[in-house]
């Protein structure tokens, strides 16, 4: 089996055999579109508690011969009973320490984003810098041309002019010679590993969020280019728009969705757009993902590498074979999030790119730190007591499964939002809600008043969905559904 270990500026921090080196929490989290994060809690009587310093100290977190984790810790904090706990940020962060100045670029894509990590290795020590690696986004043209006269965040430089104009995913790969990076058009690793039903998936959490649906778009394009009376050309305030192409009208719509919600109107602008043609293009395949709202799937799964067979981790940015046929899943899906919980794998999670998922809007949800709706439903997942047994055997006294569906946000942002939770009842793969009555529903909220708890649960008995509010949050609270057969 590949151990799990931690190092601190090179010095060993956590192994698993050495009880005078124990950690009590290291948990990873992966995310495709943002920095990776490591939380890492150590007991007070740690030899090196000390030794890890915010913002200096280099961490690395090793299964194997595999980096699984490299960056620097944040903040350290401590509880009552003195166990210290640091939130650490992976080295793709260092892109955030660096600026880049004042800049007239015109080129390849690959050009500028050379430009750009060069720029920042100059200004960066030599563990903050990064090698350039496979380059896959290209341009129709490849030929941009951007200027800015203010100093901006390396990081925020590639994001603005290379990703939301022309998207790709950065990729940070720890090599024998440095840390690698990557700035793809898609991924294309596949995990060797599958994800069943009946096998390695434990638990299922679908939301669907509405709240974000766009029903008609305004696009835009590149700003338009003038010659002015020295003959000289200049950039004007008008964008390209698709009237030339779309029949005088300035906005695309989809119509299914008009009729279901009505209209609701979004500007985008596409900065390396120059032709009507193209602009349209682009922005009907864009109204048809925001029409769609944001749908997420979160897989609790069992990782075989944690069963001691000899098989790569699955990590986000892989595309995962998943296969469980009461939810819909057949096929390869990109794992956009991963959780890792190092110490207590019975709890990971992987969530996947399903029908209608706009990452971006996923991932910005994800880093909120606001109240949240968390699933607990009664019974809904069995609890693995020997991770190390075999896989098949988790699953076999399953008869029932219960399934929250959120219809809605999960985060709550502002006064007078909602979300419906739904209960769904499973007998191995065939849905049977509809054959239990009402009474078999008690819905139940745990918000850290027990007395108002109470009240609310005695409103929530014999129903199979419930709206929740604002009203019924407060500053946090999880909601559960207890049902009776």
């Amino acid at each position: 089996m590949r151990l799990f270990r931690i190092y601190v500026d090179g010095a060993l921090f956590y192994h698993p055999q050495l009880s005078k080196l124990a950690v009590t929490e290291a948990k990873v989290e992966e995310d495709a579109e943002n920095i990776d994060s490591l939380t890492l809690s150590a007991p007070y009587n740690h030899p090196y508690l000390n030794s890890i310093k915010p913002m200096a100290s280099v961490i690395v977190c090793k299964k194997g011969n595999e980096t699984v984790f490299e960056g620097r810790a944040l903040d350290d904090g401590s509880d009552f009973y003195n166990t210290h706990t640091w939130t650490c940020e992976s080295a793709l962060s260092y892109l955030k320490d660096s600026q880049q100045p004042p800049y007239n670029y015109k080129g390849s894509l690959r050009g500028l984003f050379e430009y750009f990590i060069a720029e920042h290795n100059k200004s960066v020590e030599e563990r903050k810098q990064f090698t350039i690696g496979n380059v896959t986004v290209t341009d129709s043209n490849d030929y941009v041309a951007y200027s800015c006269s203010d100093y901006s965040m390396t990081l925020d430089a590639i994001k603005d002019k290379l990703i939301k104009t022309h998207g790709g995913y950065l990729r940070l790969r720890y090599t024998s010679s440095g840390k690698v990076l990557d700035y793809l058009a898609d991924f294309t690793e596949a995990s060797l590993q599958r994800v069943e039903y009946g096998k390695n998936l434990t638990d299922v959490k679908i939301t669907f969020d509405h709240t974000e649906r766009v029903t008609a778009l305004i696009p835009l394009g590149a700003k338009i280019k003038t010659t002015d009376e020295e003959g000289n050309e200049v950039e004007t305030d008008e964008r390209v728009t698709i009237e030339a192409a779309n029949d005088g009208v300035n906005y695309v719509f989809d119509e299914d969705a008009v009729k279901e919600i009505g209209w609701i109107w979004a500007t985008e602008v596409w900065e390396d757009v120059t032709l009507s043609s193209n602009l349209l293009r682009k922005a009907k395949a864009r109204i048809s993902e925001l029409a769609k709202g944001i749908t997420s799937m979160e897989l609790t799964i069992v990782d075989e590498s944690d069963t001691g067979a000899d098989i790569a981790d699955i990590h986000a940015r892989q595309y995962v074979y998943c296969s469980s046929p009461p939810h819909g899943l057949d096929g390869r899906y990109l794992c956009i999030q991963r959780t890792r919980d190092y110490l207590n794998p019975s709890g990971n999670t992987i969530t996947i790119g399903a029908s209608g998922i706009r990452l971006t809007a996923i991932s910005a949800k994800q880093n909120q730190n606001l109240s949240t709706l968390e699933q607990d439903i009664l019974g809904q997942t069995e609890k693995i007591e020997n991770i190390f047994g075999k896989v098949e055997d988790i699953t076999t006294a399953k008869m029932y499964r219960t399934e929250l569906v959120v219809e809605g946000t999960s985060i709550f942002r502002d006064k007078g939002q909602m979300s419906r939770l739904s209960c769904r009842v499973l007998s191995w793969d065939k849905d049977i809600t509809d054959t239990l009555p009402k009474s078999s529903f008690n819905w139940h909220r745990k918000s850290g008043n027990a007395e108002t708890d109470a009240d609310w649960d005695g409103l929530h008995k014999g129903m199979k969905s419930v709206t929740i509010s604002t009203e019924d949050v407060f500053d946090n609270a999880s909601f559960y559904c207890e049902v009776t057969i």
